[in-house]
Formats: structure tokens, C-alpha cells, sequence
């Protein structure tokens, strides 16, 4: 952050962020006996996150369990059971994160802006195809996709046409077979399916 510039308030506020998001993810919220109520487990994790937002510990509470709903022109007072205050924070705590990201972003491409004609560029890859969790949600099942065809696509056109034509300039070469891939998930996703519509036929992807 130094190299590029970050300001002192910036990277405090950076810092603070992260530590929003791990704070509300520390959150423990109990059923009230004989209520379809949550009710919060301890607010010492809900303090932290508030006094980080610079907001107050009791309207970041009642915002989760008791959030409003606009009908019509009136504000509806909802009560909320566990499973939707856990979801609540949790829509939180991503919201949060993707907008430091997208700020982070933004500001490190201010900084690398140049007025210069760009001859050259940095290209990362991250081929780190399917990651295994207990739970995938569906944003973590887009990016598992995405990352195998990276590599399916990266393995493709830098080793296998490569070594094709090694073969071709009759160059000496020990084929190295990459056949240890997830070709067999991504097929499974990409595949066309029964009908779910008449006339008409789709992948496992499009019908999501």
C-alpha cells in the first residue's frame, strides 16, 4: 500500500473494513424460548464491528433483528428468526467486502494510470480449479467454474498444442500427459440437458 501511495487514512480504513467483516462473522444470535424471535448471544463482537463503522452498537442490532420493510409508503417493522438474522449478517459482511474490493480496485488502477501509450502488460492467472467445501454457495460454484476453464483453457494452448508442435519440428520431447483435469465437471455443467422448455434445449448453466 505504501508503494502505491495509500494514504494513512486510507489504509487505516482499510484495516478497520477487514475488521468489520471478521467482527460480524463473530455475531452469535439465540432463538427467544417460545418466540419465533432471534435475539443476540453477547455484544461484544456487534460493538467492535459498530464502533469500526462509526456507528451505534444498538442500531446495528436492531437493524439485523428487527430490520424495516417498505410497504407502499409505510415502514414495516419485521421480526427475524436465527436463520434469517445469520443471513442478514452475512449479506452484510459481503456487501462490505465488495465494496472495499471494488474500491481497492479502483484506487490501485488510479494509481497505475498513465497518460503514456501502454506498450507492455502484467497478465496473473490463478488456475486453482474446483475448491472442496463442506457448503459451496452459488458465487463460490460460478468461481470454481470460471477457474477450470481458465486452466482447462491455459493447459490447452500452453502445453498441449505446444507439445504438438514440438512433434511437428521433430524436436526430441517426453510427452507430458495433463489428462488429470475436471473436463468431466465441466462437461457435466456445459452439457445440453432434457428440455425444460418445448422446443427448446439448454445447459446445466443456462437453466440456472
Amino acid at each position: 500500500m505504501d508503494i502505491l501511495g495509500f494514504s494513512t487514512e486510507e489504509k487505516y480504513s482499510c484495516y478497520k473494513m477487514v475488521g468489520v467483516i471478521l467482527h460480524l462473522g463473530n455475531m452469535k444470535f439465540k432463538q427467544k424460548a417460545r418466540e419465533e424471535q432471534a435475539e443476540i448471544d453477547g455484544t461484544e463482537s456487534a460493538d467492535k464491528a459498530a464502533c469500526l463503522l462509526g456507528i451505534r452498537s444498538t442500531d446495528l442490532i436492531t437493524s439485523l433483528l428487527h430490520p424495516q420493510v417498505k410497504i407502499g409508503n409505510e415502514c414495516v417493522t419485521k421480526d427475524q428468526n436465527v436463520g434469517q438474522v445469520l443471513y442478514a449478517v452475512g449479506a452484510l459482511a459481503k456487501a462490505t467486502y465488495d465494496r472495499m474490493f471494488a474500491w481497492l480496485v479502483m484506487r490501485i488502477n488510479k494509481t497505475l494510470d498513465t497518460k503514456l501509450a501502454s506498450k507492455f502488460f502484467i497478465g496473473v492467472l490463478d488456475i486453482a480449479g474446483f475448491e472442496i467445501f463442506q457448503l459451496n454457495s452459488f458465487e463460490q460454484f460460478c468461481i470454481n467454474f470460471t477457474n477450470e476453464k481458465l486452466q482447462q483453457f491455459f493447459n490447452h494452448h500452453m502445453f498441449v498444442l505446444e507439445q504438438e508442435e514440438y512433434k511437428m519440428q521433430g524436436l526430441e520431447w517426453t510427452f507430458v500427459d495433463f489428462g488429470m483435469d475436471l473436463q468431466a465437471c465441466i462437461d457435466l455443467i456445459e452439457k445440453v440437458c432434457a428440455p425444460v422448455q418445448r422446443g427448446r434445449e439448454c445447459s446445466v448453466l443456462a437453466a440456472m
